[in-house]
């Protein structure tokens, strides 16, 4: 059971969103990610180089566990390529940790500060959507999938929770997070577009630009308005999402200015 991957496995092996293994998923990360940001915040700009590192690497280590077991066991194929948001996190997670030396201005500083804003969103939210609605409850918790799905996710959580306490101590965070905003969205919008395309070419569904994804909140609009409306709504949800994370975090780190002002 560990190892079946998708139509492997026999019917009813799988679990309920909010049962009492999801709970613990879900608070452990919480928590994690809490304590995390906490303890990042005493570091030292060394430490916290070697921290990023760490945790990247470990981002990678997983995800080229669990593509790798899917190779091996013959299921990796055009629909289980790592290219959804969260998948391409296992790859640029660990890149924006290692570029965290890079020289100022040069191209990798400039790289690291793009890779930085694709992190917090949609990297972040994106992790927190995929731990609190998986798509892959139909796995026993004692899968492979089942494992990594919520191990990775909550590994990008916790690591965006270094970049959120970053961007804040950065010089100027209010023009840096108006600066991020961009950054995030030519990410999302390009993405978005070549998914679209992709997916219609190969009838995949990546990003889920074609459907919802399983026990999506979105189904209901999928069933009764048909992929345009879904698409509608799925888009106008995440571009909703996309404002208020950023505005939320402008407002904070105004008021945080404006209780701590320059001397």
């Amino acid at each position: 059971m560990f190892w079946l991957h998708g139509e492997d496995l026999p019917a009813g092996v799988g679990n309920e969103r909010f049962c009492a293994m999801h709970l613990v998923y879900v608070a452990f990360f919480l928590a994690a990610t809490v304590w995390y940001a906490c303890r990042y915040r005493k570091l030292d700009a060394a430490r916290r180089k070697t921290a990023d590192r760490i945790l990247g690497s470990i981002v990678l280590f997983l995800g080229l566990f669990e593509y790798g077991v899917t190779a091996i066991i013959g299921r990796l194929n055009i629909y289980t390529l790592p290219i959804h948001v969260c998948s391409l996190m296992f790859f640029l997670v660990p890149i924006h940790a290692w570029l965290s030396a890079a020289r100022p201005g040069s191209f990798g500083a400039k790289l690291h500060a793009f890779l930085g804003a694709v992190v917090f969103h949609p990297g972040f939210p994106g992790a927190w959507a995929a731990l609190l609605f998986p798509d892959w409850l139909y796995y026993p918790f004692w899968n492979y999938l089942s494992i990594s799905g919520f191990l990775v996710h909550g590994c990008i959580s916790v690591y965006g929770a270094s970049v959120i306490v970053a961007g804040a101590k950065a010089p100027e965070p209010k023009k840096l997070c108006l600066r991020d905003f961009g950054r995030s969205m030519a990410f999302l919008l390009a993405g978005s577009v070549f998914m679209y395309f992709f997916d219609k070419v190969t009838g995949t569904n990546y990003w889920f630009m074609a459907t919802p994804g399983v026990d999506s909140p979105f189904t209901g609009v999928y069933v009764k308005g048909g992929p345009a409306s879904y698409l509608l709504a799925f888009l106008g949800v995440a571009a909703a999402v996309s404002v208020l994370w950023y505005g939320l975090r402008y407002l904070l780190l105004a008021r945080k200015e404006r209780k701590s002002p320059d001397p």
